[in-house]
């Protein structure tokens, strides 16, 4: 009884927090919300899937940790078992998150899927909102579920990481490991067969499609997948292949592959990768 008391309050402060949170400039969560109570008066046969994703959940990060939970759930690691660990996951980072922040991969994840959900949005003129990219798309899911499994590794949780990686794998079709490094503002446009290797880092505002690898030669062990600096857009079943540096807004055309480090405002097409323009002025 005296944990149902205290389950009621935690969720009771988690709505205030969300109330207040909303007021003072969570835009995203006003959206999502929004959206969703729009999405029900349009489509009243999703309301069931509304209210129990977004507009029953007191915060984002419930909201969150619910939909990804609902995705990866299985009968042998249940919903609620999931949900508790990705909130475990969330609630550690967004302390960190006040923290410096060291790079890609670290961070507060809550505030990362985020930043994803306005890329979507920015990026991708088939989404029409921020509740359409977080319910529908599976790009945005699989990679916070892959942000959750990242944290898992980085605490000596291997074997559940790699649990979760093949869960997001069977699920979404998309092979993204823990080790991987993602910053922020990522867009995995449709997500399908996306594979993402160890030591591969993906910087801020990155856009891969669908089909991309960023993967190994398969010659050399340790350090041995891509590095993409910010802003760089890698077409659909492009390859990018081996420990290579690819510079800050760089475009690596549909179906290339590239095993060589690229400057920045580069743009290679065709199997080989050739240059095709190259710019001096770089934005950093």
């Amino acid at each position: 009884m005296s944990r149902t008391r205290i389950d009621l309050s935690k969720v009771a402060m988690e709505r205030a927090t969300s109330t207040t949170r909303a007021s003072s400039g969570d835009e995203i969560w006003a959206s999502l919300r929004q959206g969703g109570q729009e999405l029900v008066e349009k489509e009243p046969l999703m309301g069931g899937f509304v209210y129990a994703t977004i507009l029953n959940q007191p915060t984002f990060e419930r909201a969150l940790a619910f939909l990804v939970a609902s995705k990866i759930a299985n009968a042998t690691i249940l919903q609620g078992q999931w949900n508790d660990l990705i909130m475990e996951a969330l609630n550690a980072t967004n302390e960190e998150g006040n923290r410096v922040q060291n790079g890609p991969g670290t961070g507060s994840i809550s505030e990362a899927a985020r930043e994803d959900l306005k890329a979507i949005v920015e990026r991708d003129p088939a989404c029409p909102s921020y509740t359409h990219a977080f319910c529908f798309f599976k790009g945005f899911q699989g990679l916070q579920a892959q942000r959750v499994s990242h944290w898992l590794w980085g605490h000596h949780r291997k074997v559940l990481a790699c649990k979760m990686q093949s869960l997001v794998s069977e699920v979404f079709n998309m092979d993204l490991h823990p080790a991987a490094k993602f910053g922020r503002g990522i867009m995995i446009d449709h997500g399908h067969g996306v594979v993402v290797g160890e030591t591969a880092v993906v910087d801020d505002g990155c856009t891969l499609l669908h089909g991309v690898t960023l993967g190994g030669t398969g010659k050399v062990r340790g350090d041995r997948h891509p590095k993409l600096g910010k802003r760089v857009v890698v077409g659909s079943n492009a390859s990018v292949l081996g420990n290579i540096t690819v510079g800050h807004d760089c475009k690596i055309g549909a179906g290339a592959a590239l095993m060589h480090d690229l400057p920045p405002n580069t743009t290679v097409v065709g199997h080989k990768g050739r240059v095709v323009t190259k710019k001096t002025m770089s934005k950093l």
